[in-house]
């Protein structure tokens, strides 16, 4: 599966999770599934050009992670997210464990080198669909010390089959302006400051 993504992202402090949920259902937006427990490991290679290219903005750049939902340690999806002249893109494909390595034709060799670990909630109102995560954890792969974000991150995407429209695909009815965010490059300014690299 592969697909062209439209998406924007919100960051809020943590502690208005609560206030959040109830903005979000008061402006008609319904629970799309129920709540998840999510866990992503990130890979790069041994530059960590994946970090750096999405800190810069580079195009082409790619992210590739392998995720897995509460707790299921057999049933594995593997993605791919890039971005290029094109636009941005999401390719997913199931996977039955955790690869020791991943070749890919930007980056070479990569390897696991964090851990994010959150909850999810998903909301729809038809037209948008919006993710809430919080509890974020970051670990580095070959580490037991974690690192909490103290952050809640919204995010929104169009639905299947909605065209973009610039007034459909904001959330100003939230007071909110998007933002440049990525889990990944947080977590690996809070496990290994650039200092460290």
């Amino acid at each position: 599966m592969n697909s062209k993504r439209v998406e924007n992202k919100y960051i809020l402090d943590e502690r208005s999770k609560h206030k959040i949920i109830n903005k979000i259902l008061d402006s008609g937006y319904s629970e799309l599934y129920k709540q998840r427990n999510i866990e992503s490991v990130y890979y790069d290679n041994l530059k960590l050009q994946s970090f750096y290219d999405s800190n810069e903005g580079s195009i082409p750049r790619k992210k590739i992670r392998i995720r897995s939902y509460d707790g299921f340690k057999s049933d594995f999806n593997y993605e791919i997210k890039e971005v290029n002249a094109n636009g941005r893109f999401k390719s997913v494909k199931k996977v039955t464990s955790l690869p020791e390595r991943c070749i890919d034709d930007i980056y070479k060799v990569m390897y696991p080198q964090v851990i994010i670990r959150y909850k999810r909630k998903y909301f729809t109102n038809n037209l948008i669909r919006l993710t809430l995560d919080w509890e974020i954890h970051y670990q580095e792969f070959k580490s037991e010390k974690i690192y909490k974000s103290q952050n809640l991150v919204l995010e929104s995407k169009l639905s299947d089959g909605t065209k973009y429209n610039e007034e459909i695909n904001n959330l100003k009815i939230f007071g909110l302006n998007n933002v440049s965010f990525s889990k990944y490059k947080e977590a690996i300014n809070l496990s290994m400051p650039l200092n460290q690299i």
